[in-house]
């Protein structure tokens, strides 16, 4: 349940290709665009495409995508509260399976007990 994580990272490369290679060095050609985005990438994390125009391509739909979608639409919203469900029953089991163990921080002024009002 990391996506307050997941959603705020990325990376896009443009690629020129090799000086070497080309047969003129001046020639900035774009020879390929790359991302790495959670949140673009649904099926693999990375994309590639040949050219910026493919890619353009891709991203305004995505955008438009984005845009339209509405979270606080019923589904959306169902959405979320499942999600929320399956995270706590994650949590529990971990808790329970003494795979995770919430401690106490020592010096935290706003909760007596120092959970940060995390059951224990």
């Amino acid at each position: 349940y990391e996506g307050h994580c997941k959603s705020s990272e990325g990376q896009i490369e443009v690629s020129y290709g090799n000086l070497w290679e080309r047969e003129n060095p001046y020639d900035l050609s774009i020879k390929s665009v790359y991302i790495y985005s959670y949140v673009f990438c649904r099926d693999g994390r990375s994309k590639s495409w040949d050219t910026v125009d493919e890619a353009l391509e891709e991203v305004r739909g995505w955008h438009a995508e984005e845009m339209a979608y509405d979270y606080n639409s019923p589904e959306a919203l169902e959405n979320q509260r499942l999600m929320d469900e399956m995270a706590g029953e994650f949590l529990e089991e971990m808790i329970n399976s003494g795979r995770l163990t919430i401690i106490e921080v020592p010096g935290d002024d706003d909760d007596e007990e120092g959970t940060h009002g995390v059951p224990i």
